[in-house]
């Protein structure tokens, strides 16, 4: 008997498809102290309000990260830099490592909520979580930024159709 996976849901591949076409700034969202730390790489983060200063992420109900920033209500956008596509691939899993030892690459300081935050980074948001919205497989997050931290002016690291992009050498238009 030859067993198959069931043909997958038209829909879910189009949306798929769909989703690969939406280029978006690559960030690292993180939280929790100490051996407790965790993060991931995420496309699904955005500014949500200016009054008061406010950031939006969605994350896996399942993964770590989530444990953590519910636990420890606050988390740090960290928006990545081009060079730092090593702490893309890191976060999103693609070298094994998982929990702390996601953190062995790069430098990282607690910002004012404790949440870890990138040395380096193209900028650091540091959030205390105010609200969350559970759906089906994500939860949305809903930050007060609490301390904003600049570095280096560079050009960020992009997304799309499953690779990574900078903005280096292009013409605005």
């Amino acid at each position: 008997m030859i067993l198959t996976q069931p043909p997958a849901d038209p829909l879910v591949h189009d949306f798929r498809a769909a989703m690969r076409q939406l280029a978006a700034t690559v960030c690292v969202v993180t939280a929790g102290k100490d051996d407790a730390r965790r993060g991931l790489t995420a496309t699904a983060v955005c500014s949500l309000s200016i009054t008061p200063p406010s950031m939006l992420v969605c994350v896996n109900r399942q993964g770590a990260a989530h444990r953590a920033i519910t636990e420890n209500g606050c988390f740090c956008v960290n928006i990545l830099a081009a060079d730092q596509m090593d702490v893309a691939h890191r976060f999103a899993g693609h070298a094994g490592d998982t929990g702390e030892g996601k953190f062995a690459i790069g430098h990282w300081s607690p910002l004012t909520t404790g949440a870890p935050a990138l040395d380096g980074a193209l900028v650091n948001l540091d959030c205390t979580l105010s609200s969350d919205v559970e759906t089906e497989s994500h939860s949305i997050f809903i930050g007060h930024v609490k301390q904003v931290r600049f570095g280096d002016t560079k050009s960020p690291l992009l997304h799309y159709d499953r690779h990574f992009f900078s903005l280096d050498n292009q013409t605005a238009l």
